[in-house]
Order: structure tokens, then sequence, then C-alpha cells
């Protein structure tokens, strides 16, 4: 019968077969949690036999010194791993167990070496670990979904990080990177600039403690990176904008108005366009059977035509007008004349005061542009050509028209779908600028 091994173990054990060592395993267990057997060939060598009956190679030895309780020192003895069996043969446990006996005679500490060699592995796959694989473990860490907090997350990295950073070993990261990202749209897109700069110090500061990287986060919000900023400053020429989660609330104000003036206003807010741009309008620009609207390029501030898709509000909006001639005027005074832009910014002005805002009808514009850039993962491009500004040449060059025209529906039909959404109860909203008094 093979024996377990006692307090006492002795200094050459019986070298164990295959064979012994396969019956060691089909023991029944004792009390003890573990179960040792020399295994011999190699002082040192025991098989440990769980209750559970997962077997597993372990080196006793002793390494060096310790220092007891009464000062003394006596040997260390360490258990050393050596892998499981039987995936782990009696013939490889040996060779292994070998390999560090060599190692302690050299007066090397296996385990320290083992941990040191490890470290070094992560240190070197750090060291070429892109920003791009360094995005994907803060995925995985953070649980980022395709839901629409998901998307809006990967869609800021992707779009202002991912093209400078993406390549680079987050090893090597520095400030100067950071300034890269942010500096383009720091003064004109500062609130979307300082969500990056705080989504790519989350993600550097996870691959860091992934990897066991112990350096500065170049995107951590310090002097140093502070002075490499220029100062965020609105420009004067901006109108004031409705915070896009009162939206809702401003579209329910507007609805309680018989002013002939408000459907334009409403208009306005469905289809992102101009003031001037709606209450110039006429039937002939407008085809409710493809929910289009045409506005040639002579009423146009570029002076390019441009489309835009009629979401459902927008729809039932003008179905709900009396109609007219291709010539009249889609949104008309009392008297049937085009109405002027004054009307609907007096209408806009008291509801916003109402809610404790200012507000105008061409902020609608910086409303509708916000929502599309803080709650959607559209391309800027996108956002920029429903607003009908200029972009480069070379983008709309990438995009058919009409391929831009359905991702511009789908676009305005989000919007639409948002404004129909109350703010949440007691929501803080801080973007905007507040009537005083």
């Amino acid at each position: 019968m093979l024996a377990r091994m006692s307090d006492k173990m002795p200094k050459v054990a019986k070298e164990l077969s295959a064979i012994e060592v396969q019956r060691l395993t089909r023991m029944p267990p004792d009390t003890r949690a573990f179960n040792y057997f020399p295994a011999g060939g190699v002082p040192g060598l025991l098989l440990r036999v769980a209750k559970s009956g997962a077997c597993y190679w372990v080196l006793r030895a002793s390494v060096g010194k310790r220092v007891t309780s009464s000062g003394k020192e006596a040997p260390l003895r360490r258990d050393i791993g050596l892998g499981a069996y039987p995936e782990i043969s009696l013939k490889v446990a040996r060779q292994r167990a070998a390999v560090k006996r060599e190692m302690i005679r050299e007066g090397l500490d296996p385990v320290q070496e083992r941990r040191t060699a490890r470290q070094a592995r992560q240190a070197l796959i750090a060291q070429h670990m892109t920003f791009n694989e360094a995005v994907e473990i803060a995925k995985e860490l953070e649980s980022i979904g395709d839901d629409k907090a998901g998307k809006a997350w990967t869609h800021k990295l992707e779009t202002y990080a991912i093209p400078t950073l993406g390549h680079l070993p987050v090893a090597k990261i520095e400030r100067d990177h950071i300034v890269d990202v942010l500096l383009p749209i720091w003064t004109t897109k500062t609130r979307t600039a300082k969500d990056v700069r705080k989504l790519v110090e989350d993600v550097l500061d996870r691959a860091y403690a992934a990897k066991n990287i112990g350096r500065h986060n170049p995107a951590r919000w310090d002097k140093l990176l502070q002075h490499r900023l220029p100062k965020a400053t609105k420009k004067g020429t901006n109108f004031p904008a409705l915070p896009f989660p009162l939206i809702n609330t401003f579209l329910a104000e507007l609805r309680k108005l018989t002013d002939t003036a408000a459907p334009a206003v409403a208009f306005v807010i469905y289809t992102g366009a101009r003031s001037g741009e709606v209450c110039g309008s006429t039937w002939r620009e407008i085809d409710l059977d493809r929910k289009l609207w045409t506005i040639p390029k002579e009423r146009m501030k570029k002076g390019e035509e441009h489309r835009i898709h009629l979401s459902a509000p927008a729809v039932a909006i003008l179905k709900a007008l009396a109609g007219g001639g291709p010539d009249d005027p889609v949104f008309p005074t009392v008297t049937g004349r085009h109405h002027q832009n004054a009307r609907p910014s007096k209408i806009t002005r008291e509801i916003g005061k109402g809610m404790g805002y200012q507000a105008t009808v061409h902020g609608f514009r910086a409303t509708f542009r916000t929502w599309g850039e803080e709650e959607t993962e559209y391309p800027e491009s996108i956002l920029e050509m429903a607003l009908a500004h200029k972009i480069d040449d070379a983008v709309k060059a990438a995009y058919q028209r009409g391929d831009l025209l359905k991702k511009r529906r789908a676009l305005m039909d989000d919007w639409a779908a948002y404004c129909a959404k109350p703010a949440p109860a007691g929501a803080v909203v801080n973007i905007g600028e507040r009537v005083n008094g």
C-alpha cells in the first residue's frame, strides 16, 4: 500500500511508477483538505491530491532563510507549483522539479524568478498594446454595450481620439498626443472636447492598471495640460439656445398658442431650418407624398439647393394648414402674406422666458446640433449637412446624394422621436442661458 506523506518526510523517497501515481489519485480521501505523496526521483517532488480529486505536482524545497518570531534564522520552505496531473505527466514533473532544484543550487528563488518573468512579459505586452486595444479592454471592463449610451461612448472616441491615438502603444502616448486630439475642437466644441479628454483618461487608466504600467496619465487634467490649451470662450455671435432636454416642454407650451406663427416655430424645430427659410417657404417646395421639402438655391444662404426630410410631426403640421397654390406661403399671416422673423422670434422669447431661459428661433439649430453631437452617433458631416452648413468638398464627394438623404432621414426621425420625450423629472440642465430676474 502506498502511504501518505508523514510530517517527517524521508530524505530519499521511493521512485513511484506512472501506474502507482495513477493509483494514488484514486485513493479515498481522508479528513484533510489535501494529501501529499512523495513521488521520488527528485528530492521534494510531491503529488498533492485534494478532497475534490484534483491533483497537482508540487516541489517542496528550502529557498533562502527566514527570521522566526524568536529572532533566529530558519530555512524558508516553499511549495513550488509544477502543474496539474494528469496534464503534466510524472516524467515531465520530474524534469521540471530538477530544473527548479538546479535554480535553487545557483542561489535563485524559482517563485520570485517566475514572478519577475511574468512582470517582464506584462511590461513587454504593455509596450506594444495600442490605444485601439486599450479601448477594447475598457469596453469589456466597463460593460460598454450597443445601447444608446454605449454607442455615444464609442462614437466620441472613434471620431476624435482614435484617428490620432489608435495606432500608438499606450506606453508611448504623451501629453503632446493628447493636445493634438483636443486642440482642433477645444474652442469650437468645448463640452465635447472635455468629454473626449475624460474618456481617453479612463481608457488609459484601465490599460495601465491591466498591464501594470506605472506612469502618469498624460490625459489627466492638470496644470501642464491646461496650459497647453487655449481658454475656451463663447463666440459673441452665438444665439441663445434652449437646452435640448427641454425641447418637449417648449413644444407643449407652443401648442397652447393660436398664433399663426406658432406652426412656423414648430416647423423650425422639427426641420432644423433657418427661420427665414421656413417663413419664406411656398407650397411648391413641399412634396407631402415623398415627405420632402426642397429649398431652392435662391433662398439658401450658401446658394445651393437644400433638401430636408419631413418627419411625421413636420408632415402633421403641414397637413393641419389649409394649403394653397404653388406660390402661396406655407405659413401665412392673417392677411395671407409671408411671416417675417419678428413674430416667431417674439413667441420663442416669451415661451423661453416663462421657462426661465433665453431662447431664440435661430438657437433651435444649435439645440438640434448639440443633441446630435451628445446623444447620437451620427457622423459630424451628416449633422452639418442637415443644417446646410458648408463642409469640405472631399467629405461631400465621399457620399452619394441619395445616400446622404437616407442618412439624414433617419436623423430627422430620431430627432422628432426625441422631441416627443418629456424632460426627466428633476433633471438639472446646465446648458443655455438663464434669464436673470
